[in-house]
């Protein structure tokens, strides 16, 4: 604590919440979330581990094993990691082809930027985002506009977010996560939205699941 203060009590500009925030999105592009590992997972790859085949349960299995689906009996209503993560890809994808690129209006007043999206409450309309999350989705569409840039998600498409590691995707798209309600909201908003996803989506609805796992070599 001595060390975040100086001589006067106050805070050090070295401990600002800006130069932490700066300091942690360096950090989190070179370094792995996981000190165990060598390198950042993006959510892209986090995504795609979902088509990894997984161990079948064992009668003897472990009493963690147990537990575990014990606890998910418990929590019927509490969404997958599946779904989270397919409701996440396909909310960056919405933001990055149907609100990047179309804002009505930059203010700059001061210190103070001020920008319009005309049309971003009629893709909530369009993408059915229940009314409770459009405070969410509006933070998260601003926040991804300024964290990625408007450039590369124009020209990426939603690729520009899913590559940001985990954590740091995770820091932009939680909120909508707590707003979208519990696991049964979720998968009926993804069920809703699939027609639209496959005609307006690049990759369409399908978009991080199903795909082939090659093993082989190509000849």
């Amino acid at each position: 604590l001595d060390e975040m203060h100086n001589s006067n009590g106050t805070l050090s500009p070295e401990s600002s919440p800006a130069l932490r925030y700066r300091a942690n999105v360096i950090r989190n592009k070179d370094a792995a979330p996981d000190p165990q590992s060598d390198r950042a997972v993006s959510f892209a790859e986090a995504l795609s581990s979902l088509n990894q085949p997984s161990p079948s349960p064992t009668i003897g299995g472990s009493s963690d094993q147990v537990d575990e689906f014990t606890n998910e009996k418990r929590d019927m209503n509490k969404p997958s990691l599946e779904v989270r993560l397919r409701v996440q890809a396909r909310l960056a994808r919405i933001i990055a082809e149907e609100v990047a690129g179309y804002q009505t209006g930059v203010i700059i007043k001061g210190s103070t930027v001020s920008l319009t999206v005309g049309s971003l409450r009629d893709t909530a309309d369009k993408w059915k985002i229940p009314p409770q999350a459009w405070k969410a989705f509006r933070a998260v569409s601003f926040r991804s506009l300024l964290f990625v840039g408007e450039r590369d998600l124009i020209s990426d498409g939603g690729d520009a977010l899913l590559r940001l590691n985990v954590v740091e995707f995770h820091q932009i798209f939680s909120p909508m996560l707590a707003a979208m309600g519990d696991g049964s909201s979720m998968e009926a908003w993804l069920a809703a939205t699939d027609v639209l996803a496959d005609v307006e989506l690049r990759g369409g609805a399908r978009y991080g699941r199903g795909k082939p796992i090659f093993n082989g070599t190509f000849t």
